[in-house]
């Protein structure tokens, strides 16, 4: 009797160590928060998320590509070359933002930069926020201080040297028919310098959890950019911004829209 009372204490000091030695925690080496010291799963684990942004160019709801021409009130364009810039984008939500990226050049001839990746704490998310262009302090660097194919890089022929110097903000190239009669001429808008960097906000509200990926579609309506334009007013490339500059990049901002 003495000897199985010894075995019930025993057992009673064994569980209450056993108890009074767990560490709640999260317990997954893969996770962001990984206590190495804790012995027992909370549930309190966070992960880094895939968040992928897709880019697709469209008029009235279809895929617009190279080469193809948009239908617009009294005129046709026909698109053969789009390049812009972002910049500080930023993934907000209730509680904090979280800055994925300095720089992202979309080229309407490199597939690769119609999609940027990110990994992304799970949480929850409420609105996509970028420049359009390049920030002041971006703008003040030359293409020899990056790699050749750094966005900001000399391969991507989008810096003036021209004084005052700046990247190309936006690069619009194609052909225009204002009569309908498929008489196109030459039209292209290379808009830059600091005055006109735009800043966009897209509301978003989506769910990262887990270990998932999540992709978004950022849609660009190609014919916003000709709201109220005036085909036949040509473009002046100065530090002064002309009210045809600040028209076409108010457009461009209004073009976006997310999925």
């Amino acid at each position: 009797m003495k000897n199985l009372k010894l075995y019930y204490i025993i057992t009673l000091i064994f569980v209450l160590a056993s108890i009074s030695c767990q560490e709640p925690g999260c317990t997954d080496p893969n996770a962001l928060n990984f206590n190495n010291e804790a012995n027992k799963d909370d549930n309190s684990c966070l992960y880094n998320n895939n968040f992928n942004i897709n880019f697709k160019l469209t008029n009235e709801g279809n895929t617009v590509n190279k080469f193809d021409t948009i239908f617009g009130k009294n005129y046709k364009f026909q698109l053969l070359n789009l390049k812009f810039y972002m910049c500080d984008i930023n993934l907000n939500s209730e509680f904090n933002n979280v800055y994925l990226k300095d720089i992202h050049l979309f080229k309407i001839d490199d597939e690769n930069t119609h999609t940027i990746s990110f990994e992304v704490e799970e949480g929850n998310y409420t609105s996509l926020k970028f420049g359009l262009g390049v920030n002041s302090e971006q703008n003040n660097t030359t293409p020899a201080q990056y790699d050749l194919d750094h966005p900001l890089g000399l391969s991507h022929n989008t810096f003036w040297a021209m004084e005052p110097s700046s990247y190309i903000f936006l690069m619009l190239e194609g052909k225009v028919d204002t009569l309908e009669q498929n008489n196109f001429f030459n039209l292209s808008y290379h808009l830059a310098h600091n005055n006109l960097l735009k800043q966009v906000e897209l509301n978003y509200q989506f769910d990262l959890e887990g270990q998932t990926s999540y992709q978004a579609s950022i849609e660009i309506d190609i014919s916003s950019f000709f709201n109220n334009v005036d085909f036949s007013e040509d473009l002046p490339h100065q530090r002064n911004t002309s009210p045809l500059a600040e028209l076409i990049m108010n457009n461009f901002v209004s073009s976006f829209e997310i999925q």
